[in-house]
């Protein structure tokens, strides 16, 4: 079951950390954007709620919690998550997507995930009190 204010602290977490990651390194993206393209938010926050729930629904709904085991889910979920989306923009875009993207948008997917879902786990816990 979902539970709407970590959902809204999660998505804060999750928005906050991809900023700052993604300011860092635009440089790695900058080569496949369109210049005359516009970040659509309302994409941006639908794909970050997506990241949230699943993390809810598939790692914080598991009756063995702990936080190495939180973190583990996490990072597995995230591969799953930023494997399927990057390995099918390279089937599409071949010509824009990079070895190098695949790569480090993985791993930080990977990273991004089990650290929010660590930290949502975290707000979880504080939250019983």
């Amino acid at each position: 079951m979902l539970d709407f204010t970590l959902t809204f602290l999660g998505l804060v977490l999750v928005v906050g950390i991809d900023a700052v990651y993604l300011n860092l390194n635009k440089g790695m993206y900058e080569p496949i954007m369109d210049p005359n393209d516009k970040l659509n938010l309302v994409y941006g926050v639908l794909s970050w709620l997506s990241i949230v729930i699943a993390i809810q629904l598939l790692v914080l709904s598991r009756p063995d919690l702990t936080n190495s085991n939180v973190f583990i889910n996490g990072v597995f979920l995230g591969f799953a998550m930023y494997a399927v989306y990057n390995f099918t923009n390279a089937a599409t875009y071949p010509s824009k997507w990079s070895n190098t993207i695949i790569i480090g948008d993985t791993a930080w997917g990977m990273l991004l995930t089990g650290g929010v879902a660590l930290g949502m786990y975290k707000i979880k816990d504080l939250m019983k009190y």
